[in-house]
This record gives structure tokens, sequence and C-alpha cells, in this order.
């Protein structure tokens, strides 16, 4: 079983952005884009004889711009896909007043074996 926290810096190194697990950055200097991420959930993908041999993984993406982020959804979505994970979602959360960026959703499935 990989470390997806891991794995999924990995595949979004070449972004050249701050990728985080599960938190925003914080201070006063808040770049203009950012990733975060997080596993929604995880479970058994195939068992056999009560022994688990492929986890399903669904995986949150949140792509943060003060900007259009278009060409960096479309970089992230193909990174992540050419990483074996398959998009399954996929929609703009809607800014509110006082927040400071867009924030496009994405989620993937990751299938893990053992």
């Amino acid at each position: 079983m990989i470390d997806i926290v891991e794995h999924v810096v990995t595949a979004l190194v070449s972004t050249k952005l701050p990728v985080l697990f599960n938190s925003v950055p914080t201070g006063s200097n808040i770049p203009n884009q950012y990733i975060t991420f997080l596993e929604v959930t995880s479970s058994a993908a195939l068992e056999a004889a009560d022994r688990e041999f492929e986890t399903k993984r669904l995986i949150q993406v949140n792509v943060w711009s003060k900007g259009n982020y278009y060409q960096l959804v479309e970089d992230v979505k193909k990174l992540l896909e050419s990483a074996d994970y398959e998009r399954t979602l996929e929609y703009d959360n809607p800014k509110s007043d006082g927040d400071s960026h867009f924030n496009k959703v994405l989620q993937f499935a990751f299938f893990d074996e053992y």
C-alpha cells in the first residue's frame, strides 16, 4: 500500500505550487495559487478469502486561485491521471463574500494494490 500523501504531492510537484495535505496556507502571505487535498474515503475494492487485495481510495483535490485557474486545473487533471488516478467528479465551489480565492473541486479514485 502506498503513502497517499507522498504519492499525490509527488504527482503534482511539477506545478511548482504549494501542495498541502488537509490544510490551507496561513499567515499574511497566502500564495495566489495553491493546491490542497485529502482522502475522502477508503474501501475494499477486491477481496478474496477474507483478504483485501485492492483498496479504492477517493481523493479530493482543491485548486485555489485568485484569478483564472482553467489551465492549472487542466494540468492537475493530466498529472493525476498520468499517475493512475481516475477523475470521478469536478465542480466549481461558489465564491462567497470574504473569500480570497476561487476554488475548483476535483475528486479522483485511486486503486491501491497490496
